[in-house]
């Protein structure tokens, strides 16, 4: 097994701790799919059935969310390697909760889902990882719903911007009409043009029409 490739697994959080033999095992005995896919393409649609464990080994890749009503969307750029939506393999609604856009030309390693449980079971620490990956994900949501605002209309705006990302940092964009934000942060369209140009004016956002780019997520955060 190419040494790269071993490195490569060892950061991925399902793989985590599997020493080289486990690994050369699981990669004869698990059919591996390696793809590279396009600039410019979608890996992954949001509601799409979610049929495969994903693996992002290299590449730009966007998440693009989009409300259920349509009315925003928000794109954050993922780290690499990243795994997509292991949480989303099952359970009561098992589609994509996002689409996932190839920037640039991008490695993917994809294993079906069928063979997880296999993994699961034959291998004690891949099944401590995926427990930890679901648990931790859940106890981050809990503590981001039941989380107390307080600071006004800056901190609502920073707390819906948390509420909707996959990770709190790297590069963000809130695709949205300044009249849906205000409603959604329960205040007026000239208030809320008023802080998000204050934020543009300290470096933390960069306005254009219907879009609030945030360059680095953890800049924004730090003010709070």
């Amino acid at each position: 097994m190419d040494f790269t490739m071993y490195e490569t697994l060892l950061q991925l959080p399902l793989f985590q701790g599997l020493g080289k033999n486990d690994i050369t095992e699981i990669l004869t005995a698990v059919r591996f799919h390696f793809k590279k896919i396009p600039q410019d393409s979608y890996i992954y649609r949001q509601d799409e059935v979610c049929q495969e464990i994903a693996f992002l080994l290299g590449g730009t890749v966007v998440a693009d969310t989009l409300s259920y009503d349509k009315s925003y969307m928000l794109c954050e750029v993922l780290p690499v390697p990243h795994v997509v939506e292991l949480y989303s393999l099952y359970g009561i609604n098992p589609r994509y909760h996002a689409s996932y856009r190839a920037v640039t030309e991008t490695n993917v390693l994809t294993i079906d889902k069928s063979y997880l449980f296999e993994l699961l079971s034959r291998y004690e620490t891949c099944g401590i990882n995926y427990s930890n990956i679901i648990s931790t994900r859940s106890q981050y949501l809990h503590k981001r719903i039941w989380q107390d605002v307080t600071g006004g209309l800056r901190a609502r705006f920073v707390q819906f911007v948390m509420q909707h990302c996959c990770r709190l940092g790297g590069a963000k964009t809130l695709h949205i009409k300044m009249e849906d934000l205000a409603a959604l942060l329960y205040d007026r369209r000239i208030n809320v043009s008023r802080m998000l140009n204050k934020l543009q004016n300290e470096g933390l956002v960069c306005l254009r029409r219907k879009e609030i780019e945030i360059p680095a997520l953890e800049k924004l955060l730090n003010i709070e």
